[in-house]
């Protein structure tokens, strides 16, 4: 075998390793992206919907109604962010945020997200410090608060609101007692479409070594509250959400 053949030998092969090379780094990197860090030190665990209606008296009622009701149909998201047994490293949560919140809606509905509060003893108040502008972050203590938004640093428990604000109104003289939930929507009118939401936002876990994010998609509310009055959706396999480590 002459000396020319044996160097394109050479190059043949060297050019077939280096593809075998870059198969095997774009499998790993297409592999990442779509299913996300598998040893994190820190995983979210389970997710609860809670979806029904909540209502205000209005301030004004000129015509003495004995029901005269602005009505809200809330969704409530509870996140459980768990540690890994399996992560061997000493490392605790320095925060938990929610980002890049993105709400749709088929009506022109009025949408926004709330941080539990203590203004009057109730767990929501619908006041405009109280409202998320682009983030909300639960930082790392001793043990869970929401009114402080706290996360124990081992783990613990998040929540926030979505609230589709104003969606009607409820007005009646007739009644002795009304049911203060989603069948109220029902009573003024209001269909499933109407309240319809689709929803997607970032979870994103800061530890003292790393920091991972990962991209959760819902339909909100979670239920047929028109019909039950109040649904709940608990979730605990996260398959589909990839979580990928930021600097």
């Amino acid at each position: 075998m002459n000396k020319i053949v044996k160097e394109k030998l050479k190059e043949a092969s060297l050019l077939f390793l280096i593809i075998i090379i870059f198969g095997c780094i774009l499998a790993v990197m297409l592999k990442y992206e779509t299913e996300g860090e598998k040893n994190m030190p820190f995983n979210l665990s389970e997710m609860l919907v809670v979806s029904s209606v909540d209502e205000k008296q209005k301030e004004e009622n000129p015509e003495d109604l004995k029901w005269n009701l602005d009505i809200n149909q809330y969704n409530d998201i509870y996140l459980k962010i768990e540690k890994n047994p399996n992560y061997e490293e000493s490392t605790y949560i320095e925060s938990v945020s929610i980002e890049n919140i993105k709400t749709e809606s088929n009506e022109n509905n009025t949408i926004n997200i709330y941080m539990p509060n203590s203004t009057e003893n109730k767990l929501f108040s619908y006041e405009e410090n109280f409202k998320v502008q682009s983030s909300l972050t639960y930082n790392g203590a001793n043990q869970d608060d929401t009114k402080t938004l706290s996360i124990g640093n081992q783990g613990g428990r998040i929540l926030f609101r979505i609230v589709n604000q104003g969606i009607g109104e409820y007005v009646s003289n007739e009644e002795g007692e009304i049911a203060y939930d989603g069948t109220l929507l029902k009573k003024i009118g209001v269909s499933e479409d109407r309240i319809n939401i689709n929803v997607s936002f970032d979870v994103v876990i800061k530890t003292n070594s790393s920091k991972y994010r990962g991209t959760i998609k819902l339909q909100l509310p979670c239920g047929n509250i028109l019909e039950e009055g109040i649904c709940d959706l608990k979730q605990t396999d996260f398959k589909d959400v990839a979580f990928k480590r930021e600097k």
